[in-house]
């Protein structure tokens, strides 16, 4: 009897083991494709017989799992990247206490870095202002440097003042604009303003000069003006021309002097007085001046208005005043020129040119190229022509080119 139930127990087996096999060769025929078996019914019997697994611990089943299981615990070690794998590891050997030993170190040594950086930062100085009314002479000490005079600008006062003062000075032997405001702490601009110096180069031993007691202008009052455009036109603050003069309004009258503070000549009227309103714009031999001439081609006297500068081709051509290019062209007479316009009603013409050097509406400085000589237009040569004009009228240049 025992001998036929285990020989049925061992066809059952067979028979399962071999309806797995045809399972599996089914889903092996079409990958990808998992065909779905029809559902057996079971008797009792067989329920009966399953035999059920017994209860393992945790531990036990962890072991156990890639047995019971091998291809699902191959599949995810191949999905699952190494380094989370060496991370997972490393955290399950630090314990909670090593953690907190680690964090407690990274901050002993950044406490240190800290107070290092505090002391490396910029510490704000704050300036110690007198109470008394010496706050500008302090200001002064803080704000300019040593050995930093500032040339071309008015340097801050030492001492309050309240208004103007002058004094009397008598030109002596081997004097100088720039020597004579060097000795007052002045500026040329003022020493020239306050004793209308037109020609520094004239300046004549026995002569006496007013010097003022600060930097600035003396200005005169012309028809038309007003002390809020002369304030505006020199940059100055409206009282303050109030508190230097000593007005108590700013009602001003024709031919009354005023006194600008900090204020300076312009470009041009320092020109003027040092005898650099205009220079040469070339280099050359000059053939022929301002005035009646013979005309070089026909003979017949005809006025020249400008002085003619004979030099190579390609010369450098400058500008003799800086200005702004109102033209530049071709013309029958003056072939390429160009025309420079100046400040007070000042052109300057430069003709008979072979290439130009700058483009119309361009401002350029005194000294600056503005073209190459050359000989074209109405010219037997190459030369320069050079005029000067004052408000459309043709001027000597003899009387300003030094």
């Amino acid at each position: 009897m025992i001998a036929v139930i285990e020989h049925q127990r061992v066809q059952r087996r067979r028979a399962a083991n071999d309806r797995r096999v045809e399972s599996k060769t089914l889903e092996l025929t079409f990958p990808g494709i998992r065909r779905i078996q029809p559902a057996k019914p079971i008797t009792w019997r067989e329920v009966q017989q399953i035999r059920r697994p017994k209860r393992v611990i945790a531990s036990e089943a962890r072991d156990a799992w890639p047995k019971l299981a091998p291809k699902e615990h191959d599949l995810s070690r191949r999905i699952r990247p190494k380094g989370n794998r060496a991370k997972t590891a490393l955290l399950k050997r630090l314990s909670r206490v090593d953690l907190i030993m680690a964090g407690a170190l990274i901050l002993c040594l950044l406490i240190p870095l800290g107070f290092r950086l505090s002391f490396l930062a910029p510490v704000e100085v704050e300036i110690e202002l007198p109470a008394s009314e010496d706050v500008e002479s302090a200001l002064a000490h803080y704000l300019i440097l040593e050995g930093q005079g500032g040339s071309g600008q008015t340097p801050l006062q030492q001492e309050i003042i309240d208004s103007i003062t002058t004094r009397s000075y008598t030109v002596r032997n081997g004097d100088t604009i720039s020597g004579i405001a060097q000795r007052f702490n002045l500026g040329m601009d003022t020493v020239i303003s306050f004793n209308s110096i037109q020609d520094a180069r004239s300046l004549k031993v026995g002569t006496t000069l007013t010097i003022p007691n600060s930097n600035g202008l003396k200005y005169k009052v012309r028809r038309g003006d007003y002390l809020g455009s002369i304030a505006k036109k020199y940059g100055i603050a409206l009282n303050e021309m109030l508190d230097w003069n000593n007005l108590e309004t700013s009602v001003i009258v024709p031919g009354q002097e005023l006194f600008i503070p900090g204020a300076r000549l312009s470009e041009m009227e320092r020109n003027r007085v040092f005898g650099r309103l205009f220079i040469y714009p070339t280099r050359g031999r000059i053939t022929d001046r301002f005035g009646m001439r013979r005309d070089p081609f026909t003979g017949i006297r005809r006025f020249h208005n400008g002085v003619d500068l004979a030099g190579p081709v390609g010369t450098s051509i400058i500008a003799s005043m800086s200005g702004k290019v109102a033209m530049l062209g071709y013309n029958p007479t003056f072939g390429k020129y160009i025309i420079l316009t100046h400040p007070e009603g000042f052109q300057t013409l430069y003709g008979h040119l072979d290439a130009f050097r700058v483009q119309k509406g361009e401002r350029v400085k005194q000294g600056q190229r503005i073209a190459d000589m050359g000989n074209s237009g109405y010219s037997t040569g190459s030369h320069l022509h050079f005029s000067i004009f004052r408000r459309g009228e043709p001027i000597d240049p003899s009387q300003y080119l030094h």
